[in-house]
């Protein structure tokens, strides 16, 4: 597998694909098999390792709405899990544990529903975008450096957001990522009406709202339908930002200002549109594959959702997790945080727990699963 696509990832020039193996390889199958640089790749699942303490694993029962980075220094996952708290997974994928002397916002039920780890000064940063409290935080290891909340409404370079805001208009951060060239985090606010990506800069020291915001809802002068997911990518030595716009299953890409650009894979459209049935919750990107957890299956993934696996923009394999043994309850998948150790690719997949479901009899539960990525 290339190297990782995170903080500088490079698309670079798209990889060919035959003819022939495209044809005879159903990219929306559940075959939990996916292609990459003219191989195949099976996801088996690595039950022994991602060891979780009985509380960790009780807390997730109740719900994985949240999302999982890598600490690009360290090499650790990392990721809250409401009413347990901040936790990290070592750099060998063995064990989770809990985060020493962390704030007490991690164990209070704020809900990681986006999760950024990036490099500022030489130094490891872990941002979190959470739904429920609608709250940014910044943090060095469990200590919070900064807390956004609701902007007033005079930040933005765009007056159609800071009218938003001004009106009390719905803030409900989805998810966050810091662009090391632009030296500033964007979020992204899908679950309010006004869908926008907003910027945070960093002045005098202090994080704060300002500089560019673009976006807006789908049928209100905007393109996004829940912008869910954002991650950063480069090509041709300028960052790009990248949404994942839930709703309609959507890709798009944007310059660091907010001028939309083709997203890289893109057809006759400046967006990826996903395969019928897709609505992505997060987007990763190793190499010119991209994975995106799906919130809800697909028409051949017999009622569980997949992870939909894309190669240079096109459908090339999927992981259901459902389908293997032990890990039949999870059902909706939110978090996808690919790691590659020794040449070899891993994917940690997070699980979102849906209790009308089970109160209606189809009983699905939030999990942590761990698969690698084995060539056939």
């Amino acid at each position: 597998m290339n190297g990782m696509a995170h903080e500088g990832h490079d698309h670079g020039d798209a990889a060919e694909t035959s003819t022939e193996s495209a044809a005879a390889f159903d990219p929306t199958a559940p075959t939990n098999k996916f292609q990459a640089n003219g191989k195949t790749y099976r996801w088996e699942h690595r039950a022994d390792l991602g060891k979780q303490s009985e509380d960790m694993f009780n807390a997730a029962k109740g719900g994985l709405h949240n999302n999982a980075d890598r600490d690009l220094l360290t090499g650790e996952i990392v990721t809250v899990v409401a009413k347990h708290g901040l936790v990290t997974l070592d750099p060998k994928l063995k064990e989770w544990t809990l985060v020493d002397d962390q704030d007490a916002v991690f164990s209070g039920g704020m809900n990681a529903h986006g999760t950024d780890c990036f490099v500022l000064d030489g130094e490891s940063h872990w941002a979190f975008a959470s739904t429920n409290t609608q709250q940014v935080f910044v943090t060095k290891r469990g200590k919070v450096l900064a807390t956004l909340s609701q902007p007033k409404g005079d930040e933005f370079d765009n007056p159609t957001v800071n009218e938003y805001f001004q009106a009390g208009g719905r803030f409900t951060p989805c998810d966050v990522v810091f662009l090391p060239e632009a030296k500033r985090l964007v979020v992204v606010i899908g679950y309010a009406p006004g869908d926008f990506a907003l910027s945070a800069e960093l002045v005098d020291g202090q994080w704060q709202w300002g500089g560019p915001a673009w976006g807006g809802r789908e049928g209100n002068g905007g393109m996004l339908n829940t912008g869910h997911g954002v991650q950063i990518a480069t090509e041709g030595g300028r960052e790009i930002v990248e949404i994942a716009s839930r709703s309609h299953g959507r890709i798009f890409s944007f310059t660091p200002n907010g001028a939309q650009i083709r997203t890289p894979g893109a057809d006759k459209d400046y967006f990826i549109q996903l395969p019928k049935g897709s609505n992505p919750c997060n987007l990763f990107n190793v190499g010119d594959n991209m994975f995106l957890p799906l919130l809800n299956s697909l028409p051949k993934t017999n009622g569980s959702a997949p992870v939909l696996v894309l190669e240079n923009g096109k459908p090339a394999g999927a992981l259901v997790p459902a389908t293997y043994d032990t890990l039949n309850l999870m059902q909706h998948m939110h978090g996808f945080c690919p790691v590659e150790i020794d040449g070899k690719l891993f994917g940690i997949v997070l699980s979102w727990r849906n209790g009308g479901e089970n109160a209606n009899g189809k009983p699905n539960d939030g999990q942590i699963a761990i698969f690698e990525a084995v060539e056939e």
